[in-house]
């Protein structure tokens, strides 16, 4: 009798543990002071519970000295996430993400390269002044703002639903390949070293900007397009 009361005392115990809160620990104590600035604490208990980590869509961690995201990968619905002005170089969490729609590492200055092809819903992707100088996505992309990085070529004709492109300032960027870009409607390449750029294939450019001095290859019906540093409207 006594051996089976002590049976039953273990078993209540072990559920009553198994039904606390279970507290999230972040390698990076800034990302994890981030996420309780950003309210994910919805109690305010100190426990980032699992029900409060899915209720989360949009996170901005913008600028909280953040080196390590790993941990991320809990935030299962996340649509939304801003993580411009940190130190991160590893970006290989946000690859769980499954739905991720926009993503901002702007200003990370020790990414270089970075893959992020798994990210099957990413739409938006603001990545500017991070020292780029290669970075793979899924072919779902449409808005890509990379400028200011160190590309000496950038190749987006895998990227066939891409509708803006913006490598303004990648001074090093000689070579772009938009071949296979038929939405693309908006191409920022001033301030880079492009001297041709084939756009016979880009029907529906609205907005370009380009050095005065570039070359361009058009199709017989884009003669009114021209190098300028203006907005084009057709």
């Amino acid at each position: 009798m006594k051996s089976k009361l002590i049976l039953f005392l273990l078993t209540i115990n072990f559920l009553l543990f198994n039904c606390q809160p279970h507290k999230k620990i972040y390698l990076d104590q800034n990302f994890t002071d981030a996420l309780y600035d950003n309210k994910v604490d919805l109690n305010k208990n100190g426990y980032f519970e699992e029900n409060e980590l899915l209720n989360v869509t949009k996170l901005d961690l913008t600028q909280k000295n953040i080196t390590n995201i790993l941990g991320i990968e809990d935030f299962k619905n996340l649509k939304e996430l801003i993580l411009n002005r940190n130190y991160i170089s590893d970006f290989s969490p946000l690859n769980k993400l499954e739905k991720l729609e926009v993503l901002g590492i702007s200003q990370n200055q020790n990414s270089k390269e970075i893959d992020l092809s798994k990210i099957k819903n990413l739409k938006t992707l603001y990545g500017a002044m991070s020292n780029l100088n290669d970075i793979k996505l899924n072919n779902q992309i449409q808005l890509l703002y990379l400028g200011d990085n160190n590309f000496i070529s950038f190749d987006a004709s895998e990227y066939i639903n891409l509708e803006s492109l913006n490598l303004d300032g990648c001074k090093n960027l000689t070579k772009v390949n938009i071949s296979n870009n038929p939405k693309v409607y908006q191409l920022y390449f001033y301030g880079t070293a492009i001297k041709e750029l084939n756009i016979s294939n880009n029907k529906n450019i609205k907005t370009m900007y380009v050095e005065p001095n570039v070359k361009l290859i058009k199709s017989s019906d884009q003669t009114e397009i021209k190098p300028s540093q203006s907005v084009i409207q057709k």
